[in-house]
């Protein structure tokens, strides 16, 4: 499976917020992995979806890109080539 990675920050009272979405999407499904830093150190590092149908992983992708913009993150880097 390709991976892309998206990488989300912003500045917070308690340091920058960081959080990296890693995404395997191909023709046999989806697993994104999701890791949250604040100030370096990783708060939370999960796998909120995974599944055998590879349109559901690209909404939830686009769904989290969207409500990352919505509280105030901004992409820090992009790597691969971002399924659609």
């Amino acid at each position: 499976m390709p991976i892309t990675t998206e990488v989300y920050r912003r500045e917070t009272p308690q340091g920058a917020d960081t959080v990296t979405v890693m995404a395997s999407i191909d023709d046999e499904g989806a697993e994104i992995r999701v890791v949250h830093e604040r100030d370096g150190k990783v708060v939370a590092d999960a796998i909120p979806h995974w599944g055998q149908d590879p349109a559901a992983g690209r909404r939830w992708v686009q769904e989290h890109r969207e409500a990352r913009f919505a509280e105030g993150y901004r992409p820090v880097e992009k790597a691969g080539d971002p399924e659609r």
